[in-house]
């Protein structure tokens, strides 16, 4: 399966953080007001899982989750675009969080858990490996053709298992 374009741009992005303390990085602030978010959304101190999921499908000429409010939620995705049964490559994987929820990209598993680019892992955007008893939806764009469901195992160190080897 090719890469879906919000996946090759997603990962561009790996590496950028909040800036600890009062100061907030202005790359997304910036992405903050790209979505049109609230006005009192304004500090990286704040949950930025969504801002920057929001932004990087809005980028990707893909419809954004929600209005208002909705932008900031994680949760929002749970009824986004369309329903996947099985996980693909770029799909997007909402999780279950105290207080709230997550959202990422998929890009693998082992048997217990996803391998997942998001925003606001560990205060940054990065990969990092989620437990799959947190998933509450997966979901692909609206009006994207759905995907042949492919599953991607890789190994602890996040590396593909060979599946061909011919």
């Amino acid at each position: 399966m090719k890469e879906p374009i919000w996946l090759s741009v997603a990962r561009l992005l790996v590496g950028i953080r909040e800036i600890p303390g009062p100061a907030s990085n202005p790359v997304i602030l910036q992405w903050a007001r790209y979505i049109e978010a609230p006005a009192w959304y304004h500090d990286d101190d704040q949950a930025w899982c969504t801002v920057a999921m929001n932004a990087l499908l809005k980028g990707c000429q893909r419809p954004m989750a929600g209005t208002g409010y909705a932008l900031l939620r994680a949760k929002t995705f749970e009824s986004y675009g369309q329903q996947l049964l099985e996980p693909c490559l770029g799909a997007i994987l909402v999780f279950a969080r105290d207080l709230g929820g997550h959202v990422g990209l998929y890009l693998g598993e082992t048997a217990t858990h996803f391998f997942v680019w998001g925003a606001n892992q560990g205060n940054a955007v990065s990969v990092a490996w989620i437990a799959k008893d947190r998933l509450t939806a997966i979901r692909w764009p609206p009006g994207v053709t759905l995907p042949h469901p492919l599953r991607v195992m890789l190994r602890a160190d996040g590396s593909p298992i060979s599946t061909h080897e011919a």
